[in-house]
């Protein structure tokens, strides 16, 4: 595949301005194509935003669907009060609730695979996460998922909230009642209210089981993982809309919650 294509997608990223779908002759035509465009995606967004790879979003494989993407280390907001990310088409902040896992030490390549305690025991926190979306293509619904998958799955950045209390362990965050609200707002006129209110199940039962996976499926591959890298395993409730410059409170059941601003890059 040509390396313009590459540039092509990780420049939309950068800019945050989507652009029509590939070309017939340059759409990825089965998995293998489609992270292989992806990994020259990735590459050239480092060098465009002077960043690196900062770990992954991933959901455990189905017998016809494989996931994963890189997530960037300029795209990763610790914390802070306000988080800035490009608009969709209809001017509304797209986020996806999740946990994230962050590795405290290394789990370079090797021949034989990672256990699963032998990955537990190399992660060193968890915490409530949002992933931050965007298609880098215009019609995002006439895109393949191949297509997708080279753009990385839609991902523009992860938000990362408070830790998750020690005493709660991973499997009691597997579901919860997830509540969504935007405060009042003065300036757009517009009343306080319940964004989403139901009860949530993480895709896979488990918010770890997929980054069991990655660790080996990487490890195959020749990519290993590295202290300080996180790892986003799947939305409980997909795709959320939220408003722009309202006070958004997320509240993960009885877990602990986000409470953040979105602006407009």
């Amino acid at each position: 595949m040509n390396q313009n294509i590459a540039l092509e997608l990780a420049a939309r990223r950068l800019n945050g301005e989507p652009g029509d779908t590939l070309c017939e002759n340059e759409k990825p035509k089965d998995f293998e194509d489609g992270l292989s465009l992806q990994q020259r995606v990735s590459e050239q967004y480092c060098k465009l935003a002077n960043t690196h790879v900062a770990g992954w979003k991933c959901v455990l494989p189905t017998a016809t669907t494989t996931m994963l993407a890189p997530l960037f280390a300029d795209s990763l907001y610790d914390l802070t009060p306000q988080c800035p990310l490009y608009a969709s088409t209809d001017d509304m902040a797209l986020i996806e609730p999740e946990i994230v896992s962050t590795f405290a030490h290394d789990l370079p390549v090797r021949e034989t695979p990672y256990s699963d305690a032998e990955i537990e025991a190399a992660i060193g926190s968890t915490r409530f996460a949002l992933e931050l979306m965007q298609s880098r293509y215009q019609s995002p619904n006439e895109a393949t998922f191949f297509e997708a998958l080279a753009d990385g799955l839609l991902n523009q950045g992860v938000y990362l909230g408070a830790e998750v209390n020690s005493q709660v362990s991973i499997d009691q965050m597997d579901r919860f009642r997830l509540t969504v609200t935007a405060g009042a707002s003065v300036s757009n006129n517009a009343p306080a209210e319940v964004l989403f209110d139901k009860a949530v199940t993480h895709p896979n039962q488990h918010p770890r089981v997929g980054l069991y996976w990655l660790v080996n499926f990487l490890s195959e591959r020749g990519i290993g993982i590295q202290a300080g890298q996180r790892v986003i395993t799947g939305s409980y409730a997909g795709i959320i809309k939220v408003p722009f410059n309202r006070h958004i409170t997320l509240q993960y059941g009885g877990l602990g919650e986000i409470q953040l601003e979105f602006i407009r890059k």
